[in-house]
């Protein structure tokens, strides 16, 4: 390697040591960023001119009035935009962000079904219903889907939906929606939303459990998302081939199939309020009020939950479980029940507690896991480009004073 292209190299990855330290907390002076990343102010100053160049930061108004003529930046946020999807059982639901990572707008598409062709029209729906909300395009769309992704492949290899299985989902979204495409199993999307923004935020080591018509779970362990070696980390409700679920499931398939065997035997006695079409809702609402039999498929659910927890626990250790999913979002009032049987199944439970984020968990994580990939990506190709430019423009230079120091001009 060449002693300019060792500078240029030297003086990119000081920018982008820079433009981090104006990302965690703009705007900032250039004597702080100095303090800050232990950079002299020359260095400093010089990683500034190339950021500036590249449309990365920009001069920004100075916090309070206190700050004695020194000169503040903060970065660019609408250069790209990312777009989340989380795809569900009714919805597709779409969520947009800038290089800030907030959420900027949010669009819901309602699916009667799970075919691809019907996810796939429905992502541009979202896409069509959020794009006009930016000043910039979207570059890359970073999705949730209820099954397990092959990472190389992108494709999906088992789901609680028997018409996801197989779709080439990544090469799908990126041909329907024409940007790169990352991703995820949802769960795996959850708990890094909920690392980021949620109830698992600053702590290290903890799992999502996502309860809904499935189960699955995403981990996060020394503060990473842990996939696992085939991406299916988590999968603590996967049956055996050839069953459809798992002894004692918590999932609202398998709730739903005890309950209705319980109320149709109830049904007979007139001992309680639940009637056959009962909904999770439904059952939930009726043990708060008091309701026997309710209050016994409660608690049947709330063991169920436990020992789910407890399968995560006796391998990985967590410090937190959070609950999310429509059932699980439901559990609050169960939680002390949950609490109980983990008591007796583990010496060292761990915490418990109800998501932060409501519906919108998968979706917060995408925006998160999204918005890191492409801060990268864009950061790398404008500093590289505007590097390049700045060397070009500085060998003419050089080159021009050399020539006219040499008299060939005059002659």
């Amino acid at each position: 390697m060449s002693q300019h292209a060792t500078l240029t190299t030297l003086r990119e990855i000081n920018a982008s040591v820079v433009l981090e330290a104006i990302r965690a907390d703009p705007p900032i002076s250039r004597a702080e960023v100095s303090r800050r990343t232990g950079m002299t102010k020359p260095t400093v100053a010089n990683a500034l001119d190339l950021l500036v160049s590249a449309g990365l930061v920009r001069q920004a108004q100075p916090p309070g009035e206190m700050h004695y003529g020194a000169v503040y930046f903060e970065p660019v946020r609408s250069l790209a935009h990312v777009l989340a999807l989380d795809i569900g059982t009714r919805f597709v639901r779409g969520a947009l962000c800038d290089l800030s990572g907030t959420m900027l707008a949010r669009h819901d598409e309602r699916i009667d079904d799970s075919r691809p062709a019907t996810i796939l029209r429905a992502a541009v729906a979202v896409r069509d219903a959020l794009a006009p909300d930016t000043g910039g395009g979207i570059e890359l769309v970073a999705a949730g889907v209820p099954g397990v992704v092959d990472p190389e492949e992108g494709v999906i290899r088992q789901s609680n939906r028997p018409a996801l299985e197989g779709m080439a989902i990544r090469a799908g979204l990126e041909d329907a929606l024409g940007v790169p495409a990352e991703v995820e199993t949802d769960a795996n999307l959850a708990v890094i939303g909920e690392h980021a923004l949620g109830a698992g935020r600053g702590v290290a080591d903890f799992a999502f459990l996502s309860i809904g018509a499935g189960v699955g779970a995403g981990l996060i362990l020394g503060d990473r998302a842990h996939r696992g070696h085939r991406g299916a980390a988590g999968e603590v409700d996967d049956p055996a081939p050839g069953e459809d679920e798992l002894p004692d499931s918590p999932s609202g398939d398998a709730l739903m199939n005890l309950a209705r065997a319980w109320i149709a035997t109830s049904l007979r006695d007139g001992d309680t309020v639940l009637r056959l079409d009962a909904t999770p809702e439904a059952i939930f609402a009726a043990a708060s009020q008091g309701d026997g039999l309710a209050s016994a498929i409660v608690a049947e659910e709330a063991r169920r939950i436990a020992l789910r927890i407890a399968t995560i626990s006796r391998v990985v250790d967590v410090e937190l479980v959070v609950l999310g999913g429509g059932i699980g979002l439901a559990c609050e009032s169960i939680l002390p029940q949950i609490n109980a049987a983990l008591a007796g199944m583990l010496r060292h439970p761990p915490d418990v507690g109800i998501s932060a984020l409501g519906n919108a968990p998968v979706l917060t994580g995408g925006l998160a896991h999204g918005t890191r990939l492409l801060r990268e990506s864009v950061a790398t190709r404008r500093i590289s480009a505007a590097a390049k430019i700045s060397a070009t423009a500085k060998a003419a230079g050089t080159a021009k004073a050399a020539t006219t120091g040499s008299g060939v001009e005059g002659r």
